[in-house]
């Protein structure tokens, strides 16, 4: 299985509250740091922010 296949499969796999829970605190943090938290990653982690954001889009939009 290729490593897009495997990260789609965690993001996908990750409980609605454990999604929500990991973007308010990203989004917290994000506050706290005037924005100077944000990073991100290559290859992207499932635990990125925007990666996060992405994932709950695509629930939203019925993608997942």
């Amino acid at each position: 299985m290729s490593d897009q296949k495997i990260f789609e499969l965690k993001q996908k796999e990750m409980p609605k509250d454990e999604l929500i829970k990991k973007i308010r605190d990203e989004l917290s943090k994000l506050c706290r740091t005037g924005g100077r938290s944000l990073s991100m990653s290559v290859p992207p982690s499932v635990d990125d922010f925007d990666m996060l954001v992405c994932e709950a889009m695509d629930r939203l939009e019925g993608k997942n």
